[in-house]
Order: C-alpha cells, then sequence, then structure tokens
C-alpha cells in the first residue's frame, strides 16, 4: 500500500503530538474538577481524528463505525480507573477519562490509516529510527496485514456459509454455539497465520536474507 501522503514524517509527529496532548490533558483523576478546556481539547482532537480519516479517503460513516470498534477498549480501561476519583465525582470522571482515551485512540487509529503501513515505515525511516528497529517494524506491520486480511477472508467465507448476517448475529440467540464457532475461528487462524508466516520467511531466505 503506498502512502496517502508525500511527507509521512511530519503527518506522524503531528498526530503523535495530538495523541500525546489529549492523553495528557487532565481528567479529574487527581481531585480536582475536570476543567471544561479539558472537554475542548478532547473534542478538537476527535474532530481532527474524524477528518484525517476523511483524508485517508473513508466517508463519514465508515469513520464512527471504525471509531465505534475502540469504544469497548476504551471503556475497559477507562471505567474501571473512574472507581479512584471521590465517590461524588465518579460519573463525570469516568465520562472525562473515556472522552480523553477515545480522543486519543481515535487519532492514532487515523494517523495509522492515512499513512497506511508503508507511510508509517517511511516516516521511521525519514526520522532517522535505528535500520534493525525499523526493519523489526516493518516485518511486524506485514505480518499483521497479512493477519488481517486472513481475518476478512474467513468471515466473509463464514457470512456466505449462513443464512443470517452479520458475524455476531446468532451471539444472542445461540450464544454458546457462536463462540464454539468463533473459537474454531481462531483457531484456524492461528495456524494459518503460521503457516502464512513460515512460507513468508523461506521466501525471504530464498531472495538473499539473512537466517
Amino acid at each position: 500500500m503506498m502512502p496517502t501522503v508525500k511527507r509521512p514524517a511530519p503527518a506522524l509527529l503531528f498526530g503523535l503530538a495530538l495523541v500525546v496532548a489529549a492523553a495528557l490533558t487532565p481528567a479529574g483523576i487527581s481531585g480536582r474538577p475536570v476543567a471544561p478546556w479539558s472537554w475542548g481539547v478532547w473534542a478538537a482532537v476527535f474532530a481532527i481524528g474524524l477528518w484525517t480519516f476523511g483524508r485517508a479517503g473513508l466517508p463519514l460513516p465508515e469513520a464512527f463505525r471504525r471509531v465505534g470498534w475502540l469504544v469497548p477498549v476504551v471503556a475497559l480501561f477507562s471505567v474501571p480507573a473512574a472507581l479512584l476519583a471521590p465517590s461524588g465525582e465518579r460519573l463525570i470522571v469516568g465520562a472525562a477519562l473515556w472522552a480523553r482515551a477515545l480522543s486519543a485512540a481515535a487519532m492514532g487509529a487515523a494517523v495509522a490509516t492515512l499513512l497506511g503501513p508503508s507511510g508509517l515505515v517511511r516516516a521511521a525511516r525519514d526520522l532517522r529510527q535505528p535500520a534493525r528497529l525499523v526493519d523489526v517494524f516493518e516485518a511486524m506491520l506485514a505480518s499483521l496485514t497479512i493477519v488481517l486480511r486472513q481475518i476478512r477472508a474467513m468471515l466473509r467465507a463464514r457470512e456466505a456459509r449462513r443464512p443470517s448476517f452479520g458475524a455476531l448475529a446468532g451471539l444472542v440467540a445461540n450464544p454458546v454455539e457462536t463462540t464454539r464457532g468463533f473459537g474454531r475461528l481462531v483457531a484456524s487462524l492461528l495456524l494459518r497465520s503460521l503457516e502464512r508466516a513460515e512460507a513468508v520467511e523461506q521466501a525471504r531466505r530464498a531472495r538473499g536474507g539473512a537466517q
């Protein structure tokens, strides 16, 4: 995949700066009230993230769908942390922590989508990171891309064999069988990933790569 920006290094730095700015904005966990400007920072970072998704070629509904996948993960980490706040402020602190984590995660996902794997690798090289570290990063992204493609192919094949629509369509009606089906899917995915990794390694060595 070709990078969608001509200069990926500045785009990566700008995105990381926004992620750090959102992540370090006070959320009231120390006992102080959540400042009004904190909500403004998180809203601005989230809006820039949606705009970045648009720059990557994704329409707004698709951008919201991708952000929606982050909501359960964000809630998993932000809700327990809110329990550390005073009892009368746990709700507002939990909402602030959730907004902070979601805006930072959305911005990071948007930058990764905009640059793509090749853009991220090119940005790391332009930033003069250690060559060996960049090589490992590139191999990790390549393997992750292959795994994601395999997941999409397996989900499409599963959908083609089922009369109902949606990967989670039978979770409410038949949770045990649906969970078992996903367990078999994960096991098959691991086996196929190992086979693909071995094939990639053999191809790399055949091209003269170091052992």
